[in-house]
């Protein structure tokens, strides 16, 4: 008997749930999907948790923990996002993975697809100030990976209130002041919440230890995130 698209997803969630923590969203992001996917019109957002603990600690700044917490969690999700790739075309569908940090674009700085744009059409959370997904359960202490599929999925619904409100510890803690402090909505660009290479040559400049890759403060302050105690 052929599987049905409900019976592949429903499949494809019980893959997903035997990972502690983790966070997932369906999303149809047919309309801004990138050319060579656009046959590929539903996303899968995958989300793991950065360690309280070790998070909690770079309130001024990154440390060596911190990098090999990011390393970690960036090579389980991309396994994580490979094995669910497989699992779809087995049951007959196609797929593509986005590696969870990995530059296709170094003069604009950017990846091959924004994770965070699923993310939110999934359900995950909404944009900060940070520029960063913001989810209610693990603030931004979130990293995430993206799958593109033509399995029809059934999708979550977006989550209508930005929880930012008036605080500003992300615009007040960026030690580069590369955070705006505008409020994102549907359609409000990234250059107009975040100077993104001003953040960047900070990062290399500061810390040319972690190869420009983190910094972390905006993740560390932000109160969402911060309420977590595990």
């Amino acid at each position: 008997m052929k599987t049905t698209d409900l019976e592949a997803q429903n499949h494809l969630i019980n893959v997903l749930e035997k990972n502690d923590g983790i966070l997932y969203g369906f999303a149809y992001v047919g309309d801004i999907v990138p050319d060579k996917i656009r046959h590929l019109p539903y996303a899968i957002t995958i989300g793991l948790p950065l360690s309280t603990p070790i998070v909690s600690n770079i309130v001024s700044g990154p440390n060596q923990a911190y990098y090999d917490e990011y390393l970690s969690l960036n090579d389980r999700l991309d396994l994580i996002t490979e094995q669910l790739k497989t699992q779809i075309e087995e049951l007959g569908y196609l797929a593509y993975a986005i590696s969870s940090s990995k530059r296709t674009d170094f003069v604009n700085i950017r990846g091959e697809f924004p994770h965070k744009a699923a993310a939110v059409r999934g359900g995950l959370g909404w944009i900060g100030k940070s520029s960063l997904l913001i989810t209610r359960k693990y603030g931004p202490r979130v990293r995430l990976s993206t799958l593109f599929t033509d399995l029809p999925l059934q999708t979550n619904n977006i989550l209508e209130k930005n929880y930012c409100g008036k605080c500003k510890n992300c615009v007040d803690k960026c030690p580069a002041g590369a955070i705006v402090g505008n409020v994102w909505s549907d359609g409000v660009s990234r250059e107009s919440l975040i100077d993104v290479k001003r953040c960047d040559i900070w990062k290399i400049k500061k810390y040319p230890q972690f190869h420009g890759h983190v910094c972390g403060i905006c993740v560390a302050v932000c109160p969402h995130g911060s309420k977590r105690t595990s």
